[in-house]
């Protein structure tokens, strides 16, 4: 009596008999999905069996997201100076800058004190006064204006990022910049802002 796939019935199989059965479907289609991404052992010349492939723990992406941020910042040129940046109606922001009309894409970070290394070039005093203000004000964070980006300006600027959903690393650069608030001066009429904006 020869046997039919029609009159096979799955449900009438014992739970034993269903693994089995699902192992040697899927198998085919894994040991295919192998050779097909190069991991033969014919495609690597050697005689013996094929070596299991090597299964590493994916990283986070977020994790590495985060690092490839941290450097890029530090890598970015020091801040030398601060500027009145353009923002609308006549109001402007005063930011750390390349020069002092420069770009204001530059970074500030721990260890700054105020010059970077040997580097002796510019006024990055300037530069870090004009954050620590601007962090006094428009975030209470109660830092001295010296000009010195040390400890507690690292964790102002930390702090600022977490509230920003940014990565908090402590460094600024031109995310931070652009996600903080700032208080604005007009300079025609030598005028404050009395609240803060972010429109960098």
């Amino acid at each position: 009596m020869a046997l039919s796939l029609r009159n096979l019935s799955l449900r009438k199989l014992p739970p034993k008999a269903l693994a089995v059965i699902a192992v040697l479907v899927i198998s085919p289609v894994a040991v295919a999905g192998l050779a097909a991404a190069g991991k033969h052992s014919s495609e690597t010349g050697s005689a013996g069996p094929a070596a299991a492939p090597v299964v590493q723990a994916p990283q986070s992406a977020a994790k590495t997201d985060k690092q490839a941020e941290t450097l890029a910042a530090a890598a970015m040129g020091q801040c030398q100076s601060a500027r009145l940046a353009p923002a609308s109606n006549g109001w402007g922001v005063p930011a750390p800058s390349v020069s002092a009309s420069g770009s204001t894409n530059c970074n500030l970070m721990y260890g700054d004190s105020p010059h970077r290394g040997s580097s002796r070039s510019g006024d990055p005093d300037l530069a870090i006064r004009t954050l620590q203000r601007n962090l006094n004000y428009c975030y209470g964070s109660h830092l001295a204006v010296d000009g010195m980006y040390g400890s507690k300006t690292r964790a102002a600027v930390k702090a600022v990022q977490s509230k920003h959903k940014l990565t908090a690393d402590g460094i600024y650069g031109p995310k931070t910049r652009s996600a903080m608030n700032w208080r604005l001066f007009k300079n025609s009429t030598s005028q404050w802002s009395t609240g803060c904006y972010s429109p960098l």
